[in-house]
């Protein structure tokens, strides 16, 4: 790529970025905590998980001294809930260390792989170091010309990337590159026409935007089924913490149990389809849960399905008039992402 082409490219950077909150400022932890956020997750999404997690730990220090509980019931609903427990590790282990400097030393900090070292690095303190995401190698795919998949094409686009980096912006090129993968060079229906890189591009000039990049073979599909049992008993809810190993683990559930069911939730978490069977138990309970009002369960951090089957329960409760108020139960229901 000439150099005329990198003043193209940050010439439309500059002219139609996105305002994005995180955007407004240059400190490491919060280029962290929004790289973080963003992965897998789409942009729209983000932004107010961003801005809630940074009223409440503004900074490095902040998040460093936090209880997970606490940290985790700031990220519910975000999903992934590992990148909010190396989030939290990360903060306590720079704390100890000291903020890296380069990314070299962010890749050393937990949770940190190679492409949010690179980003910290290059966003946040002008290291020219290359950042490639799924839309970077959309990009790539198509001004190449690259009919590889997977990880060929991975370790591909990290190369040309390194290659293209400029000294003196690098942060804002590999925004550049990402934002027009993003919002022009999109999987469906790019816009070539307001693309800074056409004149340039192979999948342009050869219409094969519709064949590059080359998609891998999806995984299979796994289909599983789970069941809770949701206790209610003089006006609480009784829960269970959720044991190291399993999927959202240190978060609370309704146990597991089976009953006549009220309804189903449904949820995907990366290739696995849950159907998650709701029941409910106004008389008795197994040992060893923790009851909690439907006030204190709005704060507790909960997985979106279990949150789901909470709103479920509520709903069924209501109409047979064991929950008196009602009104004040959607209230607090209101309050809080039960996802989608």
């Amino acid at each position: 790529m000439s150099a005329i082409r990198r003043e193209a490219l940050l010439a439309w950077y500059d002219a139609n970025k996105r305002d994005l909150p995180w955007r407004r400022s240059r400190d490491p932890y919060a280029v962290w905590v929004s790289e973080i956020m963003l992965q897998q997750t789409q942009v729209a999404t983000v932004i107010p998980y961003y801005e809630r997690w940074m009223r409440r730990f503004p900074t490095v220090q902040a998040l460093a001294v936090a209880a997970e509980p606490d940290v985790l019931s700031v990220w519910q609903g975000l999903g992934y809930y590992r990148r909010c427990r190396m989030l939290l590790q990360g903060a306590k282990w720079a704390v100890e260390h000291g903020i890296p400097q380069s990314a070299a030393e962010w890749i050393k900090a937990p949770g940190v792989g190679r492409y949010t070292a690179s980003a910290i690095a290059s966003i946040s303190q002008g290291e020219p170091v290359a950042v490639v995401d799924g839309n970077v190698e959309r990009v790539f795919a198509r001004y190449a010309g690259c009919d590889f998949a997977g990880p060929p094409l991975t370790r591909a686009a990290w190369a040309w990337a390194e290659r293209q980096v400029p000294p003196d912006r690098p942060g804002d090129w590999n925004q550049a590159m990402m934002e027009l993968g993003a919002t022009v060079c999109k999987p469906r229906e790019p816009l070539c026409g307001a693309c800074p890189l056409a004149v340039d591009c192979f999948a342009s000039r050869e219409s094969a935007q519709g064949r590059l990049p080359v998609v891998s073979a999806k995984p299979k599909t796994i289909h599983v089924k789970h069941a809770a049992r949701v206790h209610f008993v003089d006006g609480r809810f009784g829960l269970e913490q959720i044991p190291r190993g399993e999927w959202w683990e240190g978060m609370w559930r309704f146990p597991i149990g089976e009953g006549d069911p009220i309804g189903v939730v449904r949820h995907t978490v990366t290739r696995h389809r849950i159907a998650l069977s709701v029941s409910i138990s106004t008389q008795s309970a197994p040992a060893g849960l923790q009851w909690y009002s439907l006030e204190e369960l709005k704060h507790l951090p909960m997985p979106s399905p279990q949150r789901r089957a909470l709103k479920l329960a509520v709903e069924y409760l209501a109409q047979g008039q064991r929950l008196l108020d009602f009104e004040r139960a959607e209230t607090l229901l209101d309050g809080v992402d039960v996802g989608g």
